[in-house]
């Protein structure tokens, strides 16, 4: 099948799979994926600085007080694997069957809808076509779906052989120290009819629950050439030594991504729309934070604007404080370092670029959506304890609610990467009777001992009816 067929069924727009084949990893790489305290282990560019701007007043923090402590959550099928036998998930349904696809193991199921088509994307992590993390291996690969009935499982187009599609790109390394074993996205976004994929480059799986990463970036997919490309103006070098690009103070803390675009009927006439991005540093340990940036300029770090806690700062990612997170002193002998090396008041945070990113936040993984059943911004994340957690805001930089338990490790061991189903609360979901199913808060949840991602359900009228 031609590479042309491939890629544009990668967006919903032709038969075949998508990208092109990678080439084979080196033994040594994929037993370091198979052995290594990689991320999904259960345990606990960039452009200069520009000057900083305050942009905005403190944004609206009304108090949220009376949601439940938890929410129920139910499996509602397998959305990949062939024959998932390891507990949990015995006797979970399997919708589908992913050998068409070469899939036997996979993870993270991001999904966003596609301005193309309108059909939903799932971008997965690395991808093994045999069992125990055998035979072809892709660090990502792409599916689709036109579901809008999930009351049974969410099922996935025959788009035939995945193949890996956010190829390598060793020029953005750096040229001396630079190493890669993986190219893992972490979330996507259509704006305007393109497709925008922010990715981590990992350069090590350390101990569980952590990792270093080279960089953060996008890859975009260009129809005249019919391939993602990575976007070179977009690179967040998480060290000095990271990527091609300068280390930018700060841009260690968005190495992960999770994107939220702002209801357009929030957007007032001649007002800017704005695309808001979570980042979290690479690992499990640290807190979220938080930038935004208008929806025409998502390619230009320069233009993004940092929440600092009180204002929006303009190109100074230093200057954005944790927004979600633990504790803001970092964990361990060393966290006191850490935390010194990351003061913005000691040499501008450069030696954030030596040291690493502050740790004790311990928020992971993290899917955002507006939820129109609820009228609020929803978050869901794995916390330090490994259980799922959500929360809800009326605003992004809001007050956002205290968490609430949806899924626990002792239910689910081994459970990680709450990803929201985009169609969730919006009125484009049905269930048997052709209803809306609007009330249901629908996640693609990764489990480590299938390794394999499972549709999730979480009924959100109970927390409905407490907002006012």
């Amino acid at each position: 099948m031609k590479a042309t067929a491939r890629a544009l069924a990668a967006v919903g727009v032709g038969p075949g799979g998508n990208g092109d084949a990678p080439d084979s990893p080196v033994a040594a790489a994929l037993a370091g994926l198979a052995t290594s305290g990689r991320r999904d282990r259960v345990a606990s560019s960039a452009t200069p600085a520009a000057a900083s701007v305050s942009t905005a007043a403190p944004a609206p923090t009304a108090a949220v007080a009376t949601s439940p402590r938890s929410l129920s959550s139910a499996p509602v099928g397998w959305v990949t694997g062939q024959s998932n036998t390891a507990y949990p998930g015995i006797g979970w349904p399997q919708t589908n069957n992913t050998k068409v696809f070469g899939i036997y193991g996979t993870d993270l199921g991001i999904m966003w809808e596609n301005g193309l088509t309108g059909k939903i994307q799932l971008a997965f992590g690395d991808t093994f076509s045999g069992p125990n993390m055998t035979g072809d291996w892709r660090s990502n690969v792409l599916l689709l779906s036109i579901d809008k009935n999930l009351t049974n499982g969410l099922t996935l187009d025959q788009s035939g052989y995945a193949y890996q599609f956010i190829p390598s790109a060793p020029s953005a390394l750096f040229p001396i120290f630079g190493s890669e074993v993986t190219i893992i996205p972490t979330s996507a976004i259509s704006l305007n009819n393109e497709q925008y994929v922010n990715y981590m480059s990992v350069k090590s799986w350390d101990t569980p629950g952590r990792w270093t990463t080279n960089y953060s970036a996008i890859s975009m997919y260009n129809q005249d050439t019919d391939k993602w490309v990575l976007v070179p103006s977009t690179i967040r070098s998480a060290s000095w030594f990271g990527s091609s690009k300068p280390y930018v103070p700060g841009n260690q803390n968005f190495q992960q991504a999770a994107y939220v675009l702002q209801p357009a009927d929030q957007v007032g006439e001649g007002e800017t729309q704005y695309l808001y991005a979570f980042g979290t540093p690479s690992g499990r340990a640290g807190s979220a934070y938080l930038s935004r940036v208008a929806v025409d300029d998502v390619n230009n770090l320069a233009k993004y604007q940092y929440w600092n806690g009180k204002d929006w700062v303009t190109g100074k990612p230093v200057a954005a404080t944790p927004i979600i997170g633990d504790s803001t002193r970092s964990a361990g002998l060393f966290g006191p370092i850490l935390d010194w090396a990351n003061n913005p008041k000691v040499f501008g945070g450069m030696l954030g670029g030596l040291f690493g990113a502050k740790t004790g936040g311990n928020v992971s993984e993290m899917s955002v959506q507006y939820n129109d059943y609820l009228g609020k911004y929803v978050m869901m994340y794995a916390d330090g304890k490994n259980n799922i957690q959500l929360r809800y805001a009326d605003e992004p930089n809001g007050q956002w609610s205290a968490p609430i338990t949806v899924a626990t490790s002792a239910t689910y061991p081994g459970l990680y990467a709450p990803m929201i189903h985009p169609w969730s609360g919006t009125g484009k979901l049905v269930d048997n009777n052709g209803n809306p199913d609007d009330s249901t808060l629908y996640w693609n949840m990764s489990l480590w001992g299938n390794y394999n991602v499972v549709l999730m359900k979480t009924n959100l009228t109970p927390l409905k009816d407490t907002l006012v």
